[in-house]
Order: structure tokens, then C-alpha cells, then sequence
């Protein structure tokens, strides 16, 4: 019986799609759901390198992300060494990335957090899920002057909309980034909707983009009368900060949603951003589910580190 780690190659969609399927069924981690698993691995497919994955006889039976934050064994082959294979397998991939730790969700049921302290790893900070009822009143979206609110389209070459959620998101606790080739993957997949993006660009420079809302929506979960709306991301250029533009975008994407038919409506928050953590807490977003970081650090050649 052979078994070890190697680099995911894209033909491998479907092999990937057995794992988290298999894994969301026996784990049924909350927060989680099939929607999550599809926007997940198109990403991966969408930009392989940096994912590894654990092989058992030529059997595709996990994988880590860790631009995902995510290390996932089948549940039919677990206890079998493919966690620790792959750990040591992201430890590398981030060191390679010249970044200085691996960042894993781990949940809080489940063996999760047992196997990331043998690992040597330590809980960071959490992420959190919000949630927006229905019954709940959000303002109508009030730009302020001087601006101008339109939705994605031709006029925005793809390049400067990723350069666009880089930017906005630099220096974020959760260190996001995109890659043009998983923008494009997103864009071209057939449910994609350019009207689920909205920009905001200075009325003197409409083509030149300052701000972004993206939004989705999801068929409803057990228990949801309703299809489920998310609010994925709200992004503002650091120099355009303090005037009210998240605020209003939070506000247009909640009311696209709703009417869109959305009912419950989902965002996730690192708990370290306060400043967004608050906004939402206002517009009357409570907590539903806590994701926990655990971070490990790595040696990046030629900085520092410990492994």
C-alpha cells in the first residue's frame, strides 16, 4: 500500500469534491455547507498551486489549502498518518510562499482541535459568521456626494478589479488575496451574475473604482423558508476610509439580496476587525457561528522563524 503527498493537479476536481463531500456529511461543521464546498474548490481549481494533496494507492483522500485555511482527510481514510503527511506538506507550501505561519480553521466539536495541538499549532483568534434576520430593518443605502454606484461590466478590466480586493484588503487580519486567474474562473462560471458586483468610483472618475460590494445567493438551508443572501465582500481603498462608503455598501448589498428573495442574510468577520465587526453589529448582524484560527509558524529561507 502506497501512500504520500504531491502537488493538486485541476483534473482532480472531482476527487477533491469526493473529499469535502464526504467530510461535510460525517463532520456537518457549522457555518459550513455545499455552497461553501462549490466556491471553495472552483478557487482551487482555479489557482492549483500552493494545494497539496494526500494520495492512498492512487486514491485522492485529502488535501490542504492554505490560502483556504483548510486541511481535510475522507473521513474512510483518517487515522492513517494523511493529516500529519499533509500538515507538514502546508508548512512547506507556506514557506515556499514566503509567508511565516500555516493558518488553519479548527473546529471547535470534533477531534479538530486535538489534532492541531499535537501538531504544535496554538489558537490565533476566531472568525465569525453573522447573520441578519429578515424581520430586521436596514436602511436604505445613502451614498454620499460625489461618488457614482454601478455595478460591474466591461468597462472594468479584470486586472484592475483584482488589483481593486488586493488593495482593498491589504494589511487585513486574515491576509485575503485573489489571483486574476480565480477571478477569472469565478467570472466565467455559468451562474455568474456582473450585477452581484457593485463598484463606487469618484463622480470625477467613474472608470477608476474605490470601493466594492460583492454578493450571492444560496438555495436555503434546513429550517430556512427562504433562499440564504451573503454579503461576501465589502472593501474600501485605505485613503477613502471614514466616509461612510462601507457603511452604504453593506446596506446596498443587503437590499439586493432581499431583493434578490433572500431571507436570512450571512457575512463572516475576522473578530480581530473591529472597525467591520462593529458596522455589522449595528446594522444588526448577530453571531452565528465561530470559526477558531490555529496558527503555526514556519522558517522562510533566508528570514525568520521557527519551525
Amino acid at each position: 500500500m502506497s501512500r504520500g503527498i504531491r502537488p493538486f493537479r485541476p483534473e482532480e476536481e472531482p476527487a477533491l469534491r469526493r473529499v469535502m463531500e464526504a467530510a461535510l456529511e460525517v463532520d456537518a461543521y457549522p457555518g459550513f455547507n455545499a455552497s461553501d464546498l462549490d466556491y471553495e474548490a472552483a478557487a482551487i481549481v482555479a489557482a492549483p498551486d500552493g494545494v497539496a494533496v494526500a494520495l492512498d494507492d492512487d486514491t485522492v483522500c485529502g488535501y490542504v489549502s492554505p490560502r483556504h485555511n483548510d486541511l481535510t482527510v475522507h473521513p474512510q481514510f483518517r487515522r492513517k498518518g494523511h493529516g500529519r503527511r499533509l500538515f507538514a506538506a502546508g508548512l512547506d507550501l507556506v514557506a515556499c510562499a514566503g509567508e511565516h505561519e500555516l493558518r488553519l480553521y479548527v473546529p471547535l466539536s470534533g477531534a479538530g482541535q486535538a489534532f492541531a495541538r499535537a501538531m504544535g499549532m496554538t489558537y490565533h483568534s476566531s472568525m465569525w459568521v453573522l447573520c441578519l434576520s429578515p424581520e430586521i430593518d436596514v436602511s436604505e443605502p445613502a451614498f454620499p456626494s460625489g461618488v457614482v454606484v454601478r455595478s460591474f461590466g466591461d468597462w472594468l478590466p479584470l486586472p484592475r478589479l483584482v488589483a481593486l480586493l488586493n488593495d482593498s484588503f491589504a494589511g487585513h487580519p486574515g491576509h485575503p488575496t485573489w489571483t486574476l486567474a480565480q477571478i477569472e474562473a469565478a467570472h466565467a462560471r455559468p451562474d455568474f451574475d456582473p450585477l452581484t458586483t457593485t463598484l463606487v468610483a469618484p463622480a470625477d472618475r467613474p472608470d477608476e473604482p474605490i470601493a466594492f460590494v460583492r454578493t450571492a445567493v444560496e438555495s436555503p438551508a434546513d429550517g430556512d423558508p427562504a433562499p440564504i443572501g451573503e454579503v461576501r465582500l465589502v472593501g474600501v481603498l485605505a485613503e477613502w476610509r471614514g466616509r461612510g462608503l462601507g457603511r452604504e455598501l453593506l446596506r446596498l448589498g443587503v437590499a439586493q439580496l432581499r431583493a434578490r428573495g433572500a431571507g436570512r442574510v450571512k457575512l463572516s468577520v475576522e473578530a480581530e476587525n473591529e472597525v467591520a465587526l462593529g458596522l455589522y453589529r449595528r446594522t444588526g448582524f448577530e453571531p452565528a457561528v465561530e470559526w477558531p484560527h490555529w496558527t503555526h509558524s514556519v522558517t522562510v529561507p533566508g528570514g525568520a522563524g521557527s519551525r
